[in-house]
């Protein structure tokens, strides 16, 4: 405090000005590189856990995915109460994964010269790659701390395809608070989808779970999904997600209505080029 009291002889309004870009450079998140410090990656990783965010799993240079989350350790206290713990992760010991789905993946593992590991952050895809250590009683799957995690932007998993406002898609979404309301989208990729409401437009925070039903002429499917935020575009808000995928059934589910989504836009096109 005596630093900043000290710093310019501009007054309070100077030193705000000072303190700007420091603040934006530290919220800024970096754009790509790897981690290599435990300090740094655990975080990430407990984040992960908390949030039971989906992880991918891929073993060797296998281009089949598996899904799955990070588990809680059990451990016995002093008083032989079962209490679930993320110590194993805030100390960089090993990571903790419930069973692969596909369940063909546990077999698969078990001869895997390595196995990698994705999952996102708001702004990241995070990836690590790892070894099999151990499967335990419970069948919970023990890998290796990995040496370092490999950070891209998220912009590249997947591209967006835009969707027609009167193209047969309707959204039944569940905020938090158990509000049910209709909403479509404005455009979809593998990875979520931006929406509006077709009603009032309801308060979502930031960062809300939200549970989706989307309804179109070749089936439905049933999604959790992360408010990543929200914008005022063509006098519409606009809430833009991100899927937290939790099987490889919902993963292709997904990715059948984004190809649906694909072929009615060529189709569209092709016919208003006539």
């Amino acid at each position: 405090m005596a630093e900043a009291g000290t710093s310019s002889g501009k007054g309070l309004f100077g030193l705000f000005k000072k303190k700007a870009p420091e603040e934006s450079a530290v919220s800024a998140p970096p754009k790509e590189g790897v981690i290599d410090s435990v300090a740094e990656m655990v975080p990430l990783l407990v984040t992960v856990l908390e949030e039971k965010f989906p992880v991918r799993v891929l073993l060797g240079n296998s281009s089949f995915s598996y899904y799955t989350h990070f588990e809680w350790e059990l451990v016995e206290n002093e008083l032989g109460k079962i209490l679930e713990s993320k110590n194993y992760l805030e100390e960089g010991r090993f990571l903790l994964l419930a069973p692969l789905d596909p369940p063909i993946g546990n077999l698969k593992i078990r001869s895997a010269s390595e196995v990698r590991v994705e999952f996102a952050s708001k702004f990241h895809l995070l990836e690590g790659v790892s070894t099999l250590e151990r499967i335990t009683p419970a069948r919970k799957i023990c890998l290796a701390f990995p040496k370092n995690l490999r950070q891209k932007p998220q912009q590249r998993l997947a591209v967006r395809t835009p969707v027609a406002r009167n193209m047969e898609i309707v959204a039944s979404v569940v905020r938090p608070s158990g509000i049910v309301f209709e909403a479509k989208f404005r455009d979809i990729s593998s990875g979520g989808v931006a929406f509006y409401p077709t009603g009032a437009t309801p308060t979502i925070a930031d960062h809300s779970r939200v549970q989706m039903t989307i309804t179109y002429p070749a089936g439905k499917v049933a999604v959790e999904a992360v408010v990543l935020g929200a914008v005022s575009k063509d006098g519409e808000q606009i809430f833009r997600t991100q899927f937290l995928v939790d099987s490889h059934q919902v993963s292709l589910e997904i990715n059948a209505l984004v190809s649906y989504v694909q072929r009615e836009n060529i189709v569209r096109r092709k016919e208003l080029l006539r």
